[in-house]
């Protein structure tokens, strides 16, 4: 995914645009509480468009899958290179979740911000959920 940013030279704005590296992010991830009533699990994959996020809801007896959704990469600083954190948006017809999503220490942690959109009268809320890398990229079809 490119990164733009911009410089300071000489009092103009220069934009250069970056290729951040995902591969701290690819992979499957699974929620570190079996009991979770979230995102059970979730798949970040290389495609010819970009990164893409899968994500597996918490569902019995199987989970509940949201489908793929593209996503926006961001690097620690400007100047890096290693993404380490990522949204995406997942409009499921009665509610939407946007995620933020960023790695801390080996960990993903992933921040959700639900909306109803079914004129329920839910609440919108928002959840921190952890997950652990189980399976690495070369290993998820």
């Amino acid at each position: 995914m490119n990164n733009t940013k911009l410089h300071e030279a000489a009092g103009t704005a220069v934009a250069v645009n970056r290729t951040l590296d995902a591969s701290a992010l690819l992979g499957e991830w699974s929620n570190t509480n079996d009991s979770a009533t979230g995102i059970a699990r979730l798949l970040l994959t290389q495609t010819g468009n970009g990164i893409v996020v899968r994500i597996f809801g918490a569902g019995r007896p199987q989970p509940f899958d949201w489908g793929e959704a593209p996503v926006e990469l961001f690097a620690d600083l400007p100047e890096l290179n290693q993404a380490t954190a990522f949204t995406s948006l997942h409009d499921l017809g009665f509610m939407s979740v946007w995620l933020l999503v960023y790695v801390n220490k080996g960990v993903l942690v992933v921040v959700s911000m639900t909306r109803f959109q079914d004129d329920s009268g839910r609440s919108s809320y928002w959840g921190r959920e952890l997950f652990f890398r189980s399976r690495e990229p070369a290993a998820v079809q």
